[in-house]
């Protein structure tokens, strides 16, 4: 019984004294996945990394996950910004994902986001696309610019 208080009492100890993530306090993002749901919808996550947990929600209802969208243009052989105000705002479509729980606040925070794009392309002639993302925190500190690898539609 002893020995077993005792390891119990030692892994306690170490358990406390695991180390909280080092991230910076500027968001950092990676490409995670793309995932076509139908012909005019899909997924899109990214992985996020934040130093102090200010993410999400927005700040006066501004958006937080920006996104331009880039369409191969076969005539030129290459990818072009899409500048259609119908279908993104500006070349910029600002969305918005909710902030996660205060119990986050001034604590180094991971995670996922995955936004639904719908659509995702301007129309059906589009067979080869990629998007640039960055996000904000509520400090307005810009994160890192990705871009998705090539992207592909039937």
């Amino acid at each position: 019984m002893r020995l077993f208080l005792f390891i119990s009492f030692v892994l306690l100890i170490f358990s406390q004294c695991a180390k909280k993530p080092n991230y910076s306090k500027i968001p950092q993002i990676e490409y995670k996945s793309f995932y076509r749901i139908s012909n005019d919808s899909a997924n899109l996550t990214i992985k996020f990394f934040d130093g102090d947990g200010d993410i999400g929600g927005g700040p006066n209802g501004e958006g937080n996950f920006f996104i331009v969208y880039y369409f191969w243009n076969a005539s030129t052989n290459k990818y072009e910004v899409f500048k259609n105000t119908t279908f993104y705002q500006d070349s910029i479509d600002a969305r918005t994902f909710p902030a996660p729980s205060n119990t986050y606040k001034n604590s180094p925070i991971s995670g996922e986001i995955s936004i639904l794009m719908s659509p995702y392309r301007a129309d059906d002639s589009i067979k080869k696309f990629k998007y640039s993302i960055f996000i904000k925190d509520n400090a307005g500190n810009k994160s890192n610019l990705i871009q998705t690898p090539d992207l592909y539609a039937p």
